[in-house]
This record gives C-alpha cells, structure tokens and sequence, in this order.
C-alpha cells in the first residue's frame, strides 16, 4: 500500500530557470548565458555546492574566478540568485490533493543550504504542507548515494515499498528502485501525475 510520496525540487516542483534567468532577468547576452551554463551550473563545482561539504563562500569565489573576465555579471549571478527557481504553478494544489486523500508528502532533493532557505521562503508555497524533507547541502550527501535514500527512510519510520519517488534524473531514479522505492522519472507533470495514480491503484 502506497503511503508517502516523495518528491525531488528542481524541475519537479520548482523551475530551475538558470538559462531564463541569465537572459530575461540579467539581461546577460547569450555567449554569456552559455559560458556561465557550461562552467558553472552544469560543472561538478555545482554537485559540490549541492553536497554542501565545503563552505559556500569558497565555492562561490572558485565559480567566480572561472567566469573571471565577467565579474560583473559573476556579481550578478549570485547576488541575484533567489530568482534561479521558480515553483510550478501545479505544485501547491498536487501536494495538497495528495495530503486531502491521506499521503505523506516529503521532499528529497540536491539542493545548496545557502540558497535551500531563501528559495524555501520566498518561492516554495508548497513547503508548509509538506510532512519532511533530506536536503543533500545540510546532509552532507547527496543522490545518488544510497545513504540519503536511507537517512529519509529512519528520520521519519518510512518503509521503501510505501513510497513513490519522483526525480527528473534517471540515476537517482536507479538509485530509489535499488533500495526497494516505487519511483517515477519525471518528464512533465500530466505525465507524472498519470503514473503515481496507476502506482497507488495497483499497490
């Protein structure tokens, strides 16, 4: 019997707009939009600022110096990070209908603590309803290591086989079956939406 469902952040509830936000909020040319995509957001400097082992500040100073002949809009960039996400308008009323027919709802998502509790604040209208949440830059882990999966099962007493996951990564996706978890790759929400009902139907 399906009694949790467990969702991922980014591109699942929320937008992580970085290439929108670099063009239509920063105005930045495009070289510029794909220099700072290529170097910073898609590096594995971003996973390590997800993981949150290292302090924030040192990693943000390391991105800056391999964007360094644009330090203005390095400056920029993380001065103005709290618009990086957006939540989909879907987001509030699914967790709500899923907590209305009973379920638990918890978040387990890659996620940097420094910008995690700016973005919780201003734009994740769907956390207050929410019954828990692994953030990998306060765990000091991340998916797809097997631990986190573990440490949301024995924070809140949840048992793999009464969860559905939802990520847009297929390797975190592996990682959830592999420790007993129904999941769901996302692709968009009617399609995810879809999925979880035949889910809980059959389990």
């Amino acid at each position: 019997m399906i009694k949790n469902i467990v969702f991922d952040i980014g591109m699942v509830l929320a937008d992580f707009r970085y290439e929108a936000y670099m063009r239509e909020d920063l105005n930045f040319p495009e070289r510029v939009v794909q220099i700072f995509a290529d170097r910073l957001v898609r590096s594995s400097l971003w996973d390590e600022f997800d993981l949150g082992i290292r302090e924030t500040e040192d990693i943000i100073a390391e991105m800056k110096a391999r964007v360094s002949e644009y330090p203005r809009e390095a400056e920029l960039f993380f001065d103005r990070i709290e618009d990086i996400i957006r939540t989909y308008p879907y987001s509030k009323p699914w967790v709500q209908e899923l907590k209305s027919r009973g379920y638990k709802v918890y978040l387990l998502s890659n996620y940097p603590r420094s910008t995690f509790a700016v973005h919780e604040k201003k734009h994740f209208d769907f956390a207050p309803y929410v019954d828990g949440k692994v953030i990998s830059g306060f765990e000091r882990i991340s998916k797809p290591d097997p631990a986190i999966y573990k440490l949301l099962f024995n924070r809140y007493t949840l048992e793999p086989g009464e969860c559905v996951f939802l990520d847009d990564r297929q390797v975190n996706i592996d990682a959830a079956l592999a420790e007993g978890m129904n999941a769901i790759l996302f692709t968009s929400y009617e399609d995810a939406k879809g999925k979880l009902e035949e889910i809980i139907k059959k389990r």
